[in-house]
């Protein structure tokens, strides 16, 4: 139990440091849509959605990483067709002026990958 809450509280500040790399980086659109992709991956991973139903391809939980991404990003690609509350594709983009970065969603387990390129 203790160490389940130190996870999440470690996990937190590094959220926190990633959060601040995107407030520096706002100069350099490129550099902060990819610390907007990195923010929303671990804030993902903070969740713990290891046992839950879909794992990290859950809506709710996506939903809650975009809420959380610091700098207001435009987060795209979440969605839910089939209403089974699991996202389609894995596939999510964090746009930042005229630069993205593509967040890669595996269909099981808790791999998530960053690319500084449009996803597709």
């Amino acid at each position: 139990m203790v160490a389940r809450e130190f996870r999440s509280l470690f996990i937190g500040l590094v959220v926190v440091v990633v959060a601040a790399i995107a407030t520096a980086c706002d100069a350099a659109n490129d550099a902060t849509a990819r610390a907007g992709a990195e923010a929303f991956r671990l804030s993902l991973k903070a969740q713990d959605t290891d046992d839950d139903r879909g794992g990290v391809r859950e809506i709710v939980a996506l939903n809650k990483a975009a809420e959380d991404t610091p700098g207001s990003p435009n987060v795209t690609g979440i969605a839910d067709s089939d209403g089974d509350g699991v996202d389609d594709d894995g596939f999510v983009e964090v746009k930042v002026g005229d630069q993205v970065a593509c967040v890669q969603l595996p269909k099981s387990g808790n791999k998530v990958d960053v690319t500084d390129d449009a996803c597709g």
